[in-house]
C-alpha cells in the first residue's frame, strides 16, 4: 500500500515541474535532447532566424527544416543557459551557449505571447567567439 502512495507522490511531483517549466529552460532542454519536433511546436507561424550571418523570415515548416538540418550537422555535446530575461510574462528572452564537435555557438531566442501562449518569434545562432 505504501509503495502505491510513494509511486503516486513521485509521479505527481515529477509532472508538476514539467507542466510549469519555464519556456526559456525548455528550449535548452529540447535542443539538448535533439527534439526538433517538440521545439517546432513552440515556433510562431512565421519567425525570424539568423544563422551564419544570414537573416530572414521563415514559415514554421521552413524554420523547422532549417534548424533540424543545423542541429543534425552540429549535434550538441553540451548546452548551457547563459542569460535569461523573464521579468515580463508576455516577453521572454534567453541566451544559451552550445558546444558541438563542429564548434561553439551562441543561441539567442525570443518568446512573445501570441493568442494566449508563448511562441518563439526569433532565433539567432552565431559562432561563439573565443574567450
Amino acid at each position: 500500500m505504501k509503495r502505491r502512495y510513494l509511486f503516486l507522490f513521485i509521479l505527481l511531483f515529477g509532472i508538476i515541474p514539467a507542466v510549469n517549466a519555464d519556456p526559456i529552460d525548455g528550449v535548452v532542454w529540447l535542443i539538448k535532447q535533439g527534439n526538433m519536433t517538440r521545439l517546432s511546436q513552440l515556433f510562431e507561424s512565421t519567425m525570424e532566424i539568423s544563422l551564419n550571418n544570414q537573416e530572414d523570415t521563415y514559415s514554421r515548416a521552413q524554420a523547422t527544416t532549417l534548424l533540424t538540418k543545423f542541429f543534425d550537422e552540429h549535434k550538441p555535446v553540451k548546452i548551457t543557459l547563459l542569460h535569461k530575461v523573464n521579468t515580463n510574462q508576455k516577453f521572454l528572452f534567453g541566451v544559451a551557449i552550445m558546444n558541438s564537435r563542429n564548434g561553439n555557438y551562441r543561441i539567442a531566442y525570443t518568446f512573445n505571447e501570441i493568442g494566449g501562449s508563448m511562441k518563439i518569434i526569433e532565433m539567432r545562432i552565431d559562432t561563439e567567439k573565443g574567450k
